[in-house]
């Protein structure tokens, strides 16, 4: 009696959940028992391989229930876990997850291992593996919020703009008061181009966070979009009193002014995001915009020309240097740059609304 009451003294210590089940259990010592403890001592002890070989030859034992099946498994996982092996461990805490549902360690096992499956992707380059840990982790833990959001985040990363919504508002929905959750939402919202709702979030966010930079340029951008400039102007200002060493805040400040006729006032904001990025696409089209209108060829080209390598994707780039070539006399290489600028549009019109992920039939 001493020896099993001991027994049970060092699992429940180990893994206090765990030890509670099989102690309820009232299962008698065990081959794989005796595994699983001995494996939980050399998790204790930093030994996490010599763990996961206990824990495998628990699991080849052979238990009473489904439910120490997984308690061992869950266990399986955190071993594996504990040495980045995590999709190995990902497969772990899915099996107990089979066969236990309710298995709170396990849960917090899949996620965990799901996030950090998807990080080593995404590091790697492999956006879509990375998108695809999420998705798995998802199936495993429905109700995850953390999971929800990385979702959200990395689909945004990659255009999947209408499965980010959906889990991102999923999450919201869950956790309104989770301000990274609302301001991710706010992101995606503007990408999609939802003004009303975007706006919305992002002032919300702001009330509980107003002295987030990011936020106050994203509401700027967003109002410029609008042609609600002076408003932009304010968000746009505030962004930049809070972090005064950044390019985009200038930069759409630029464009406002720019849209304004307000030539010199654009230059001088523009100058600004150069001197931070001198290879700054938007802001070295600017400088060729202003010059153009100035009938300045000269300066217009030297920008323009810069622009179309800079921003070799974006049209009004092209546009531009096209129209300038046409003053200069180059028509044959001016329609050669307005076809691509309309290329280009038709190809940035195809992608606004961004992709769907697409499951097998």
């Amino acid at each position: 009696m001493q020896r099993v009451c001991l027994w049970l003294g060092l699992l429940s210590l180990a893994w206090p959940v765990q030890g509670l089940i099989w102690a309820q259990a009232g299962v008698s010592s065990s081959d794989e028992q005796s595994f699983d403890v001995q494996g939980v001592a050399q998790m204790r002890a930093g030994k996490y391989f010599a763990a996961q070989e206990l824990f495998e030859q628990a699991l080849r034992s052979g238990f009473p229930d489904d439910a120490h099946r997984a308690v061992v498994e869950t266990h399986l996982g955190e071993s594996l876990a504990a040495q980045r092996l995590h999709e190995d461990a990902m497969k772990a805490f899915e099996t107990a997850l089979s066969l236990d549902a309710q298995n709170k360690e396990a849960q917090a096992g899949e996620v965990r291992s799901a996030v950090q499956a998807a990080l080593a992707a995404r590091a790697a380059g492999d956006q879509d593996g990375a998108l695809a840990k999420l998705v798995q982790g998802r199936k495993a833990v429905p109700g995850s919020v953390e999971l929800m959001l990385d979702f959200g985040i990395q689909a945004e990363a990659m255009r999947i703009y209408k499965d980010a919504d959906a889990a991102l508002n999923q999450a919201h929905g869950l956790e309104p008061e989770n301000l990274t959750v609302l301001y991710a939402l706010a992101r995606v919202e503007l990408d999609e181009q939802k003004m009303p709702q975007a706006e919305a979030h992002f002032r919300e966010y702001l009330k509980a966070k107003p002295d987030d930079a990011s936020a106050h340029y994203g509401l700027g951008h967003l109002l410029h979009m609008e042609l609600k400039d002076e408003e932009a102007k304010v968000e746009l200002e505030k962004s930049i009193a809070l972090q005064p060493r950044q390019t985009e805040a200038y930069y759409q400040l630029g464009e406002i002014a720019l849209a304004m006729h307000e030539d010199a006032e654009a230059k001088a904001d523009y100058a600004k995001v150069l001197a931070e990025d001198p290879h700054h696409g938007g802001a070295v089209t600017g400088m060729g915009i202003l010059a153009f209108r100035a009938k300045d060829n000269a300066e217009a080209e030297k920008y323009l020309k810069q622009a179309v390598v800079d921003a070799s994707d974006y049209p009004t780039a092209h546009r531009y240097y096209a129209m300038l070539l046409d003053r200069m006399g180059d028509h044959a290489q001016a329609e050669q740059e307005m076809g691509l600028a309309k290329q280009l549009t038709e190809e940035q019109n195809r992608l606004a609304h961004g992709y769907e992920i697409q499951t097998p039939q």
